[in-house]
């Protein structure tokens, strides 16, 4: 077997391979004697039948491409283990010639992962932000807040008939992270005062307990803003120091990705996407154009993430994976689902302890 390769832009490669014809004859041979199993002729025991029989009854056309895929998958596995190509996605195979007793050729078109260029990444140095306390002014205002968003709520709200829950009745406000806070009818509160009752109305204990929830609700978006400020910064130097040029089917399938989340996003508020458009005065091509250059970023950064990842042996523990599936219901998933979500949690826990391991170490004091 001989090979040569044609590499094109953005990771395209053509591999082309020329069987000879002894070892396609060979391949044939055995893909005559695999498939003579199932033939079942009277007369003959199975696995017995004699060969032009077996021809005559699967077809010699059915026979050639069983001896061809063969020969595809075993050169070009060899292939891309010597060469170290990682296919995105499945070949394209074309056939120039396919007959017994003459030597084989095809070609492979396909899409390569990319090799990353990195250098000494860990010689970054990025300062993280000191996280400022929250000020009382800020537990104040936020609870301000909530009591005028509350306050709107009770007055659009509507007498209901029946009796009916408050999910249905749609007595809840949102709190800072969009989690609902029951609204409780039975509490009667002074719709001009922040108070106890108003608290009680909220879900909280009183107005001291409220402003303990509020406290931890501000702490904790302080401090993810915080850390998103730190992971942006780091990104930004990791892209600046790797080289890596991104196929347009990674950039396609990471701004498939961002469109969904801002549909997601949108159905969470009440809106449909036509209106969406229609408010920003854009259309959903325009909207692509838009945000294709951070979708090629992102995926940038994903891949120089992997290759650090790589080179610092990162490895995903069978006991975390395990315990990544706790709580989860298998018996609702088929074979593939369940293969699918294992590879998904294995990527997952590989990015984020490369992310860790990436952070501890390029995190000034």
């Amino acid at each position: 077997m001989q090979y040569t390769i044609t590499p094109g832009e953005k990771g395209k490669l053509e591999v082309k391979v020329d069987v000879p014809k002894a070892a396609f004859n060979e391949a044939y041979d055995k893909a005559v004697e695999a498939l003579a199993k199932d033939v079942k002729v009277s007369g003959f025991r199975p696995g017995h039948v004699p060969r032009d029989v077996v021809e005559g009854q699967i077809g010699t056309g059915r026979i050639l491409n069983e001896a061809a895929n063969s020969l595809v998958t075993k050169h070009l596995g060899e292939i891309f283990e010597k060469e170290g190509i990682v296919p995105i996605v499945s070949p394209k195979i074309a056939v120039e010639a396919l007959s017994l007793d003459s030597p084989f050729t095809f070609v492979a078109s396909l899409i390569q992962r990319p090799k990353v260029k990195l250098g000494d990444w860990k010689a970054i140095k990025v300062k993280k932000v000191t996280v400022k306390p929250v000020a009382d002014e800020d537990i104040e205002q936020s609870i301000k807040n909530i009591f005028e968003a509350w306050k709107k709520q009770k007055s659009s709200q509507k007498p209901e008939t029946g009796d009916q829950d408050e999910e249905k009745s749609g007595k809840f406000i949102y709190d800072a992270h969009g989690n609902r806070i029951p609204v409780k009818e039975e509490e009667k509160s002074d719709e001009s005062k922040i108070d106890d009752e108003f608290a009680k109305a909220v879900g909280a204990r009183d107005l001291a307990h409220l402003k303990e929830l509020v406290k931890k609700d501000l702490e904790a978006i302080v401090a993810d803003q915080s850390e998103n400020k730190l992971e942006e910064e780091l990104f930004d130097s990791l892209l600046a120091l790797g080289e890596v040029e991104v196929p347009d089917i990674l950039v396609d399938d990471e701004l498939n990705r961002i469109m969904v989340r801002l549909n997601q996003e949108l159905e969470r508020q009440g809106k449909k996407v036509e209106d969406f458009l229609r408010e920003e005065n854009t259309t959903m091509d325009a909207m692509r154009a838009k945000w294709r250059p951070q979708a090629e970023k992102n995926v940038k950064t994903t891949l120089i993430m992997d290759e650090i990842g790589k080179q610092e042996k990162i490895q995903v523990s069978k006991e975390e994976l395990e315990n990544a599936f706790k709580g989860v219901d298998e018996s609702k998933l088929s074979a593939q689902q369940k293969v699918d979500f294992q590879q998904y949690i294995a990527v997952s826990l590989f990015q984020a302890k490369t992310l860790d391991l990436v952070k501890k170490t390029v995190t000034a004091a």
